[in-house]
């Protein structure tokens, strides 16, 4: 491994986050996204194996979560994102815990080192189970957005457009720009509707391509999304349970750096040959 304090990226390391993290520069990633287990008190099995998700109590599970958020926060840069991906069963716990650290949960000793919270994201996914028992089913996860500063990287997106929207912009210019006539006046569509915090990406199909049997791997289309939102070309994206790599793909894609960490060796050499395969 290399020296303490060393900027590195596009590297991937086995270990617990908690002792790769402090061996990071300070401030070297301009985003983290951390998709951590997820405390469902169940056992997760796939290729990579397979591992106890349980931490007993929901005091457990913070207790765990909280000196890895400490240490991910020394190297979040300052106008840095971090992306925390959970579900119903700790979500509150965890939005407590993460406006405790960014600074928001008391009043500032000093504004300008207090943090910001962004967004609670929804990813409506629509796929899975199909019986619910006694209650609705559970077709959604949570992703708080919490950043170091007002500062933060933010890249205004758009969906794409539909096709009602396509319908009511249906002229197309020389230069391919799709536009409406109306009361003598062209409006040019700029796009689609801008993002909102509810996002329809479907789960991965049991057939799709890029599926690689790791048991809680999540969508490119997620992960390029949030690459694309909270980071620029060249910045450093880090995931510090990088599971089967799908950050650290949408990173690559983007032209951006990339940091991986992963206790499971096995896990983390699936990451490496999607990086080397490019998908």
């Amino acid at each position: 491994m290399a020296r303490a304090g060393l900027p590195m990226s596009n590297r991937l390391f086995v270990g617990d986050c908690l002792d790769v993290l402090p061996r990071l520069k300070a401030g070297c990633a301009r985003l983290i996204y951390l998709d951590p287990p997820f405390n469902t008190g169940a056992r997760r099995r796939g290729r990579a194996g397979s591992y106890a998700d349980a931490f007993g109590s929901p005091a457990g599970y913070v207790a765990y979560m909280r000196p890895r958020l400490e240490a991910m926060l020394r190297v979040l840069a300052s106008d840095g994102s971090l992306f925390f991906h959970c579900d119903w069963r700790m979500s509150h716990h965890i939005r407590l815990l993460l406006d405790d650290l960014f600074g928001l949960s008391a009043p500032p000793r000093n504004q300008a080192t207090r943090g910001v919270f962004v967004n609670e994201i929804i990813w409506h996914y629509g796929l899975g189970a199909s019986k619910a028992g006694r209650r609705l089913l559970t077709k959604h996860d949570v992703i708080f957005w919490h950043a170091r500063s007002p500062d933060y990287v933010f890249n205004l997106l758009r969906e794409a457009p539909t096709p009602a929207m396509l319908d009511k912009y249906r002229h197309v210019d020389a230069q391919g720009n799709r536009y409406m006539n109306a009361y003598g006046k062209r409006y040019v569509m700029k796009g689609g509707k801008l993002l909102d915090d509810v996002w329809d990406i479907p789960a991965i199909a049991p057939t799709a391509g890029e599926r690689v049997d790791y048991p809680t791997q999540k969508p490119l289309t997620l992960l390029t999304r949030i690459v694309e939102l909270a980071s620029n070309a060249g910045d450093v994206v880090l995931d510090p349970f990088c599971g089967s790599g799908t950050t650290l793909v949408a990173a690559a894609h983007l032209g951006r750096r990339w940091i991986g960490i992963d206790i499971n060796p096995q896990a983390v050499e699936i990451a490496r040959a999607r990086l080397a395969g490019g998908r």
